[in-house]
C-alpha cells in the first residue's frame, strides 16, 4: 500500500491528526505512570513485616489528671500487664511498627554539611526485642543498666548509645563494619555508638511509601511528657490477642485520672498503613481505564466521521479495483501511524513523570517493561476501535460516486 495517500489525508486532517496523537500519548502517560506506581505500591504492599504482629497488642493510654506520678504508673501498668495470663512480654514505646510519623534523619558526622540518611527512631526499654521477635545479628541487645527513663522535657541527655537494623547498617555503613561506629540523631548534638544491629521490621507509611520500610534506629530510652502516658506494646501468646484486647484495656484502667484511646492487634495498625495507598493505588487504575476507554470511543468516532467525510474517496477507490480488505488496512495503517506518533511522545512523557517521581521519591521505580507493555495494549485497543467503522467504510458502494455525480 503507498503511504503518500495516508500522509495527503493526515495533512488534509491536521486537527483531527493532532487530536489522536494527543490522546494517545496522554493516556500512554497516565496509564503507564499508574501502573508504575501501583505495582510499586504493591511490592511494598508484599514485603515481610519482620514481627509477629497477630501476637502483638498495641495500647494508647493518655492521662487527663496531670497530677499523676507517671514514672509509678508506668511500673504499675507493666507489672499488671506481665501478670496477665497469657502474656509474653510488654515494653514502653514513643512510636509503633506501621504508624511510626514522619522521617527522622541520622548522620555520620556532627557538621551542617553532613549527609542526611532518613529513618525511624524507636524508644523502649529492655525488652522490645523480644516483644517484636527481633533477631540479633551483631553486637548486643539493650540492658536494663543501658535504659535512660523520664519525662522528656527534664532529660539533659540522650543516650550514647544505639542499635540499627541490618538494612539501616547496611545504607550507614556499605562496607559491613556499622558495628561500634559513632552516628548522630541531630546535627550537632551528641554522639552515639552503634552496639547492636538487629533483624529488619517496618516502620511507617512514609519511608514504606519510598522503598525504605526497615531502616530503623532503637534508643534505650522510656520517656513521657505532660499529661501523654507512654504507649505500649504487648506481645501474647499465638491465637490469644484478640481475646486479650479488652482485658489489657482493663489493666490500664486501674490508674484513675486517664483514659485509654486505643487498644488493637498490630494487624490493624498494619492495615490501616496500606489503605489509603491502596485505595489510591485503584483510583489511578480506575481513572487510568476510563481514559483508556475514552481515546478507544473517541478513535472510533474520529474514523467514523472520517469515513463520512471520505465516502465519495472510498467509492473512488473501490470503482478502481480496492478491495474491502485495501479499505480496511488503509484506515487500520494511517491509524497506527497517528498512534505510533503518540505512542513515541508518550514514551518520552513517562519517562519524564518517572524521572521527576523518582527524584521526588528517592525510589526508583522505573520498569520499561510496563510502558512498552502499555504502549503495545493501548495500540492494540486503537487498532480494535478502527477495525469496526474501517470495515464499515469498505462497504460503501462505487455506486455512491456515480450519485453523487
Amino acid at each position: 500500500m503507498e503511504f503518500r495517500p495516508i500522509f495527503l489525508s493526515i495533512k488534509h486532517n491536521k486537527a483531527i491528526a493532532l487530536l489522536v496523537i494527543i490522546q494517545v500519548a496522554i493516556t500512554l502517560t497516565v496509564l503507564s505512570g499508574s501502573l508504575l506506581m501501583t505495582t510499586s505500591t504493591l511490592k511494598e504492599w508484599n514485603l515481610p513485616s519482620g514481627i509477629p504482629q497477630n501476637d502483638i497488642i498495641s495500647a494508647v493510654p493518655q492521662f487527663y489528671d496531670p497530677d499523676i506520678d507517671v514514672r509509678q504508673t508506668l511500673v504499675d501498668d507493666l507489672q499488671r500487664i506481665k501478670a496477665t495470663p497469657g502474656v509474653i512480654n510488654a515494653t514502653p514505646i514513643t512510636q509503633r511498627p506501621f504508624d511510626a510519623q514522619g522521617t527522622q534523619k541520622v548522620y555520620l558526622q556532627a557538621t551542617e554539611e553532613a549527609q542526611e540518611y532518613d529513618t525511624n527512631i524507636f524508644t523502649g526499654d529492655a525488652n522490645f526485642h523480644d516483644v517484636l521477635g527481633l533477631t540479633l545479628i551483631e553486637g548486643r541487645f539493650f540492658r536494663e543498666d543501658d535504659i535512660i527513663v523520664g519525662n522528656r522535657e527534664q532529660l539533659s541527655a540522650n543516650p550514647s548509645i544505639v542499635m540499627v537494623s541490618e538494612d539501616m547498617a547496611k545504607v550507614l555503613f556499605p562496607e559491613g563494619d556499622a558495628l561500634g561506629q559513632t552516628i548522630w540523631l541531630t546535627k550537632g548534638g551528641s554522639p552515639a555508638e552503634i552496639i547492636g544491629i538487629y533483624s529488619n521490621f517496618m516502620n511507617g507509611e512514609r519511608l514504606n511509601a519510598i522503598g525504605k520500610s526497615y531502616h530503623t534506629v532503637l534508643q534505650p530510652l522510656v520517656t513521657w511528657q505532660t499529661r501523654d502516658d507512654p504507649n505500649y506494646l504487648v506481645r501474647v501468646e499465638p491465637g490469644l490477642a484478640t481475646g486479650l484486647l479488652e482485658t489489657i484495656r482493663n489493666q490500664l484502667y486501674k490508674t484513675k485520672g486517664r483514659y485509654v484511646n486505643q487498644v488493637e492487634r498490630l494487624t490493624r495498625t498494619q492495615k490501616r498503613m496500606y489503605d489509603g495507598r491502596g485505595s489510591q493505588a485503584i483510583l489511578l487504575l480506575v481513572i487510568s481505564f476510563v481514559l483508556l476507554l475514552i481515546t478507544a470511543f473517541g478513535m472510533a468516532g474520529l474514523v467514523s466521521f472520517l469515513v463520512t467525510q471520505r465516502q465519495k474517496q472510498i467509492g473512488t477507490r473501490r470503482a478502481l479495483g480496492a478491495t474491502k480488505w485495501d479499505v480496511v488496512r488503509y484506515f487500520m495503517l494511517e491509524n497506527g501511524i497517528l498512534s505510533g506518533l503518540g505512542i513515541m511522545i508518550g514514551l518520552a512523557l513517562s519517562l519524564l513523570f518517572t524521572f521527576v517521581l523518582t527524584e521526588e521519591s528517592g525510589v526508583n521505580i522505573l520498569d520499561m517493561s510496563y510502558i512498552f507493555a502499555t504502549a503495545f495494549f493501548i495500540l492494540l485497543i486503537n487498532q480494535l476501535a478502527v477495525f469496526i467503522p474501517a470495515k464499515r467504510a469498505a462497504s460503501v458502494a462505487p455506486a455512491i460516486v456515480t450519485r453523487a455525480a
